[in-house]
């Protein structure tokens, strides 16, 4: 698993301009900023911005997992679901939710439960994302998924490699910390 210096992902993400031809790069490079965020807080480098259909960004959450200590459910998705279910003024199926990793199986499970209408993904997680897996759900939940639309979000390759350093950078210190707080 390559590793980055946080100096040296943080130098490429400011010389990183979006690209007019690709719908998700104004937002992607957001979400690696706040993916930044997180890894520089000792935290997985993974962030999320949810999106109203005139696509805007409204909220936005960075993986927070072992900001007090660990707590489990302080995935990105997880805090946005949170802020949406705490009273954001929008309607659920009208948002899109753009995500710098691929949802792992919690977060996937609550995002369609949500109702978010779309969830997009910046980078394919093969180690713990659940998109590409979805077909491996219960009857129930197979057909819950098929009310939320899931792709790769439309961003150019400098945004996409960006986001995929991103969050392998610290990815084996990271685990050992995750598992010593599951198994002291």
């Amino acid at each position: 698993m390559a590793a980055f210096p946080i100096a040296e992902l943080i130098q490429r993400l400011d010389r990183l301009q979006s690209e007019p031809g690709f719908r998700d790069d104004v937002n992607g490079l957001y979400c690696c900023r706040l993916a930044l965020d997180a890894l520089e807080q000792g935290n997985y480098g993974v962030a999320a911005i949810l999106i109203d259909s005139q696509g805007e960004v409204i909220a936005q959450a960075e993986n927070r997992v072992f900001n007090s200590g660990y707590n489990s459910s302080a995935h990105a998705e997880m805090l946005l679901v949170d802020q949406l279910e705490r009273g954001l003024d929008y309607p659920p199926a009208q948002l899109t939710m753009l995500v710098s990793l691929e949802p792992c199986p919690m977060c996937l499970s609550r995002l369609i439960l949500s109702g978010i209408a779309s969830v997009r993904y910046m980078v394919p997680d093969s180690y713990g994302g659940m998109v590409s897996h979805a077909e491996h759900f219960p009857p129930a939940w197979k057909n819950l998924a098929q009310l939320q639309n899931h792709y790769e979000a439309h961003i150019s390759s400098a945004v996409r490699v960006l986001a995929a350093d991103i969050a392998a950078t610290n990815l084996s210190l990271l685990r050992k910390k995750l598992l010593s707080h599951i198994r002291p």
